[in-house]
């Protein structure tokens, strides 16, 4: 029972570092280009969020919703 509780508890502690472990964002900068980026940026960087603000679970996905924003970007920085 011991050793259940344990593996219980550390479950609990692990599921939420690998939920936010990777996630990308589309983002434009200042000037108008966009990108893919590998972390949320900071709100003094910047760079806005320009899709899913949550993020996206892999650079495919962010990569895929890039495309369908590109009328939104001057030009695409990859």
């Amino acid at each position: 029972m011991k050793r259940f509780a344990i593996a219980l508890l550390l479950g609990a502690l692990a599921s939420p570092a690998l939920a936010a472990a990777a996630q990308y964002y589309v983002v434009r900068d200042t000037v108008g280009n966009c990108s893919v980026v590998d972390s949320k940026p900071a709100k003094t960087s910047g760079l806005k969020i320009i899709a899913d603000k949550g993020g996206y679970a892999s650079t495919g996905d962010a990569e895929k919703a890039l495309k369908g924003l590109s009328k939104k970007c001057k030009g695409v920085v990859e």
